[in-house]
């Protein structure tokens, strides 16, 4: 009994003021503010921002209508829509410098080109296609930068043009008629691309040989697209190699009176 404490109530507290302060180590200092900033810091590094988070998930929207581009559309569920509305946002993107330059770092245009390709004439695809081919078009808005003229011309973007001239309707013809041959042959650049090789000149002849074709076809033949294939066919003989092909191979019906009414209206000036 004589080691029983002499009071349950006995202040022990008394006795710890002597033990070391081990419990302390175990709690970390009070946060400063550089402690405070440096935390936030490296949370927003893992995560990304909010501007790519979105465009990666409008390019995985434009993926994902892929695999239903190469049949007929049987069922509206909002998919082709969907994407059309995706194509009209790129076009604002592309239509600034400031978003445009880094659309083009990334490469961006290629998921483009799919759509360009369709190879059918249903209505929410012929949509999809022509939504696409405004994206490119609003790369070209003048004043015409030399980067988008070489990316396009690095990435073969003329090849991907071909489908709409050959099966697009009026709308999508016009647009590349319009955007890509005519801005094409505008800028030097562009217009040595199109005449430096003579299977990239008979290409682009061969395409607006095509369009006067399409001219034929239609009841009323749509003035401002004939006046965009006669002002193409004006800049590519600016080129000397380019005269001596159309020399050779004119485009006969601009001559042999199949145009005379749209001929006889006054054209727009050439630029």
């Amino acid at each position: 009994m004589a080691n029983l404490p002499d009071s349950l109530y006995e202040d022990y507290t008394r006795s710890m003021v002597n033990f070391p302060s081990a419990l302390d180590s175990t709690f970390p200092p009070s946060p400063n503010i550089r402690m405070i900033i440096n935390w936030i810091d490296d949370l927003h590094k893992k995560i990304p921002s909010t501007f790519d988070f979105a465009l990666e998930n409008l390019i995985t929207e434009i993926m994902n209508i892929y695999p239903h581009i190469s049949r007929p559309v049987y069922s509206h569920n909002g998919m082709h829509h969907r994407v059309y509305n995706i194509l009209l946002l790129f076009q604002c993107i592309t239509h600034y410098p400031d978003t445009r330059n880094p659309f083009l770092t990334a490469g961006m245009q290629h998921y483009m080109y799919p759509l360009m390709d369709i190879n059918l004439t249903d209505k929410p695809l012929e949509c999809l296609r022509l939504g696409a081919l405004g994206v490119i078009a609003h790369m070209l808005r003048p004043p015409v930068d030399v980067a988008v003229v070489r990316c396009l011309v690095n990435t073969n973007c003329l090849q991907h043009c071909t489908k709409a001239i050959e099966i697009g309707l009026t709308e999508s013809k016009t647009v590349i008629c319009c955007i890509h041959i005519q801005k094409y042959s505008v800028h030097r650049r562009g217009l040595q691309y199109c005449c430096v090789l003579p299977d990239r000149f008979f290409l682009i002849d061969g395409l607006l040989k095509m369009l006067l074709v399409y001219l034929t076809t239609i009841a009323t033949p749509c003035p401002s697209l004939f006046n965009l294939v006669v002002e193409c066919y004006a800049k590519l003989s600016y080129k000397p190699r380019a005269r001596r092909g159309l020399r050779r191979y004119p485009p006969t019906m601009l001559f042999n009176g199949t145009f005379a009414r749209l001929l006889a209206v006054r054209l727009k000036p050439f630029h």
